[in-house]
């Protein structure tokens, strides 16, 4: 996973996430923003990692659900546009999604109650993400 530089509890996290968002606009071209919204839900993924070794629970949550929409937005990219990636690009998101699910199920089984159940859920979005591009790169 792409290393996140700053955390969510930085002050100045709202002005990267504003970059991210400005950066995204400006990308024309549903390859580059596929490629760009992997690269943010990497960093978030690995966000919540680091957030919940430093024992923020509540962001990490926040951001796990963050991190696997940017996911669900790059195969929305994906099926707007009636794009079939290539096989690099596919099997490059294939093998994130899983890493997205291994990270998330660390952390889940560490957990109890409500957490743990957050972290369930989000790993089920990553799954019907995955299978999601499975049937574009089939179909397309």
């Amino acid at each position: 996973l792409a290393y996140p530089g700053m955390l969510p509890d930085s002050p100045f996290y709202k002005l990267k996430v504003l970059r991210d968002k400005i950066t995204l606009t400006l990308k024309r071209d549903p390859i580059k923003k596929v490629e760009y919204h992997l690269l943010l839900a990497d960093k978030r993924i690995y966000m919540v990692k680091l957030l919940s070794e430093k024992n923020e629970i509540e962001l990490a949550k926040e951001t796990a659900l963050k991190g696997e929409n940017e996911y669900t937005l790059l195969v929305n990219t994906l099926k707007d546009n009636k794009i079939k990636p290539n096989k690099e690009l596919f099997e490059k998101l294939e093998k994130a999604s899983l890493r997205h699910q291994e990270v998330l199920s660390e952390i889940a089984n560490k957990q109890t109650g409500e957490n743990k159940k957050l972290y369930e859920i989000v790993i089920g979005f990553s799954k019907t993400n995955l299978e999601e591009l499975k049937k574009i790169y089939k179909n397309y």
